[in-house]
């Protein structure tokens, strides 16, 4: 369980103020969605006429978060950090092997 603190811990060091900035705002929009009728029929009517859009944004949100990786020095430390702290972390064998800088 702590690994996956960990994991969450270094994907949010990883992040910036923006990213966060949507991740609320998606989770508010959610919790408004599913807590409040009169937001959810106002957003099914928003959209009756174009069915096919929350699709599209759907798919564009799933690709996007799919191939988004952190570049980040916070983020591939936090990244280190959290293999490092896993139950299973690599040996120096499996780092050597995996390291690209080494010719």
């Amino acid at each position: 369980m702590s690994s996956m603190i960990a994991t969450i811990k270094a994907w949010f060091r990883s992040k910036n103020i923006t990213s966060h900035s949507v991740a609320v705002a998606a989770v508010a929009f959610a919790t408004l969605y599913t807590t409040d009728d009169q937001f959810r029929n106002f957003v099914i009517a928003l959209f009756q006429n174009h069915p096919k859009i929350l699709a599209d944004i759907s798919l564009a949100a799933g690709v996007i978060l799919k191939y988004m990786h952190s570049s980040s020095p916070a983020g591939t430390v936090g990244a280190a950090q959290a293999i490092q702290a896993s139950n299973n972390p690599q040996t120096q064998k499996e780092v050597d092997a995996a390291d690209t800088t080494q010719q």
